[in-house]
């Protein structure tokens, strides 16, 4: 099944014979299964997982696509979602835009106040409120004087409800955009709801745009949004692995930090959990080593050059090797460089200086580039793993190799 129509869908190569070529210094060994390793196992899973997404996302695509070709608008004509009452919306306070200014609608005033609001004087009002023509007369609760209630009678809504004394209401228009709940349940083997929900869903996908373009956005934005749950899965993955060479060599953390580093008694009292336990403290000072590692900015880099340089890797964990399309290629410290830029534009695409001033297909990720990117963060991260689960590194310092 060619690959172009599955856009990447991940597949088996069992029962196929292929003639990869095994560069000197790949042991035969190396081909096995890693899962043993947890940072690695959890690794493989998460990377499963977001291909399975994409899979079942683009089969999902390209069926909406065929379908809205297939059907005339005027067939969707009559679809309706009844009415969104506030009981469905959803929304944060930032998607709440207001507009104009407030205006007041219910407050107890003093009589100079309301006189401001009704054209007349304070003491007309005053003995109109005394005469009971405006309503009961309440106490204010600052300085005790006389306040009645606004707007009045008269001119009150019907669900209008009555604040407390020394209180005021304010009103004013607002734009807000809400996501709606729709309960579309159908019975599927119900040859009649089938159709119904096939137009009730359809109608939905024709509110997002033009077709072609509907299509091309979306794929763009799920091999992006996959792009960067891999990147994020990578660096998990560094993390957990150096946390577990952390744990099992603690002492490279002094070599690591340097004899410079100091603890004041007050951290220390704080990371030991009040001096109750030795394993706080050891968690605490990998979580700050590794903290340390990710600054300024080199993430991925910062912790792989760590590995390289504090555990002596007996492999450059970069010199890892992948094949696409049948083409052997090599990872390398410039291939991640190239990744991470990547990576960079997509997240900051729309406030990045360089993605303003580059074009709109420089900015797409296809499944070619996906592919190719994702190949080299799982080789190395094999070849990471490989290294760490063999034992095939050293510890300066210590008692001899891992």
């Amino acid at each position: 099944m060619p690959y172009d129509a599955l856009m990447g869908m991940p597949w088996s190569s069992d029962g196929i014979t292929t003639n990869t070529e095994i560069a000197r210094g790949d042991s035969l060994t190396a081909l096995h299964d890693l899962e043993g390793f947890p940072p690695y196992a959890a690794y493989v899973a998460r990377g499963k997982e977001i291909e399975e997404l994409i899979s079942l996302t683009s089969i999902s695509y390209e069926l909406s696509q065929q379908l809205l070709f297939s059907t005339p608008p005027e067939q969707l004509a009559d679809v309706t979602f009844g009415e969104l009452t506030p009981e469905c919306w959803s929304y944060s306070m930032a998607d709440v835009v207001l507009n104009g200014t407030p205006e007041m609608s219910a407050a107890w005033l003093r009589y100079e106040e309301y006189a401001q609001h009704m054209d007349g004087t304070p003491e007309e009002i005053a003995n109109q409120a005394k005469a009971g023509l405006l309503g009961p007369v309440r106490i204010h609760p600052s300085d005790g004087a006389p306040v009645i209630l606004w707007p009045p009678e008269n001119e009150r809504a019907v669900d209008f409800q009555e604040p407390e004394p020394g209180t005021y209401r304010f009103q004013m228009a607002a734009n807000v955009t809400a996501n709606g709940t729709v309960d579309l349940s159908f019975d599927l083997s119900d040859p009649v709801q089938l159709e119904a929900a096939r137009k009730h869903y359809l109608k939905l996908a024709t509110s997002l745009g033009k077709v072609n373009e509907v299509a091309k956005r979306a794929k763009f934005l799920l091999f992006r949004a996959a792009f960067l749950l891999q990147w994020t899965s990578f660096e998990v993955f560094l993390r957990e692995t150096i946390e577990e060479l952390l744990t099992r060599h603690p002492q490279v953390i002094l070599e690591s930090a340097g004899k410079k580093g100091t603890l004041s008694y007050e951290q220390l009292f704080s990371m030991t959990n009040k001096l109750s336990t030795i394993e706080s403290l050891r968690r605490e000072l990998i979580d700050m080593e590794i903290e340390r590692l990710r600054s300024n900015g080199r993430s991925i880099h910062g912790m792989l050059n760590f590995l390289k340089g504090a555990f002596r890797f007996k492999s450059d964990p970069y010199k890892a090797w992948y094949v696409y399309k049948g083409e052997r290629r090599q990872a390398s410290y410039n291939t991640l460089i190239e990744i991470k830029e990547r990576r960079n534009t997509l997240v900051h695409e729309a406030s990045d200086s360089r993605s303003a001033t580059s074009s709109k297909e420089e900015q797409e990720l296809g499944d070619e580039e996906y592919m190719k990117y994702i190949l080299t963060l799982r080789s190395v991260a094999y070849s990471v793993s490989f290294s760490v689960h063999h034992q095939k590194y050293e510890v300066p310092n210590s008692a001899g190799p891992a």
